[in-house]
């Protein structure tokens, strides 16, 4: 019965492995796991300006330095910047088509080399213009990362001033604070608890993506004080202080610059209101 019973489960397995279809491939499993989903509508318009704008951004040639080191900062996808980059050039290129449209149907006259040159201006310009947009939001960023590493800075020797160690006072510092600075931080040290690496390499390499060398020159401090046993309380307050008087003097010159633009408007209204004043007179000097 035994051997009945053997046989009879050999037959099944037999009859069942030739009547299934045989496995994929690797190959086409691979191929349908990076396939985008075939998706219609405003998903699969989106992913196909998506691919379009990667494309573009491909097709420009090398990328600045910092374009990734921004990115991070800033919170953003390569993927979505180059959407907006393609966005803001089509935006360039078909805003003097439309307008000449327009005057023509107006009945005024435009040159269309004129139209051509404008538009092809308008695309470069669109293309260029979200770097720049993206330079200057990374530059806050940064300054407020800044801000926030000099309170973090207290905080840890706060810390170490009541007889914490080193790691202790880093998570301590990191979870006291709010912000989106102190959220990568805490971040970035629960990433080194849970890896069981030390906290110093992953503040380095968070600085590395963020472009923020202050961040790497700490991460520099606390590793000499974890390992060296260096003064890092002594140390860490300095740096606090030099950090202090650095967005001191940041502020000031922001708040001199701010004055000076002031003063520009009041000059552009003088210089209007001699013109006003000036001009009904040199009027009747000419008619004369």
């Amino acid at each position: 019965m035994a051997a009945g019973a053997l046989v009879g489960g050999g037959l099944f397995v037999l009859v069942r492995g030739l009547l299934a279809p045989p496995p994929p491939r690797l190959a086409r499993r691979l191929d349908a796991l990076y396939r985008p989903p075939a998706t219609e509508g405003l998903d699969h318009l989106r992913w196909r300006w998506q691919a379009a704008a990667l494309r573009a951004l491909a097709a420009a040639g090398a990328q600045p330095p910092s374009l990734h080191s921004d990115l991070a900062v800033c919170g953003t996808s390569l993927e979505r910047h180059a959407m907006a980059k393609l966005a803001f050039a089509t935006l360039g290129a078909t805003a003097p088509v439309a307008v000449s449209v327009v005057w023509g149907a107006a009945g005024i006259a435009v040159a269309p080399g004129a139209v051509v040159l404008i538009a092809v201006v308008g695309a470069a310009g669109g293309f260029v213009a979200p770097d720049a947009l993206l330079a200057r939001q990374a530059a806050r960023r940064r300054r407020d990362l800044r801000y926030a590493l000099a309170s973090f800075l207290d905080l840890v020797v706060i810390v170490l001033a009541s007889g914490g160690g080193v790691e202790t006072a880093l998570h301590d510092a990191a979870r006291s604070g709010s912000g989106w600075a102190f959220e990568e931080l805490r971040r970035a040290l629960e990433v080194a608890r849970l890896g069981r690496t030390s906290p110093w390499r992953a503040l380095a390499g968070l600085g590395e993506r963020l472009g923020s060398p202050e961040l790497v020159e700490l991460a520099s401090s606390v590793e000499l004080a974890g390992t060296s046993g260096a003064r890092v309380r002594e140390s860490l307050r300095a740096r606090a202080g030099a950090a202090r008087d650095h967005e001191l003097a940041e502020s000031e010159a922001d708040a001199l610059a701010a004055s000076e633009r002031m003063g520009a408007p009041m000059v552009a209204m003088f210089f209007g209101l001699i013109l006003l004043i000036g001009y009904p007179a040199m009027a009747t000097v000419m008619a004369l």
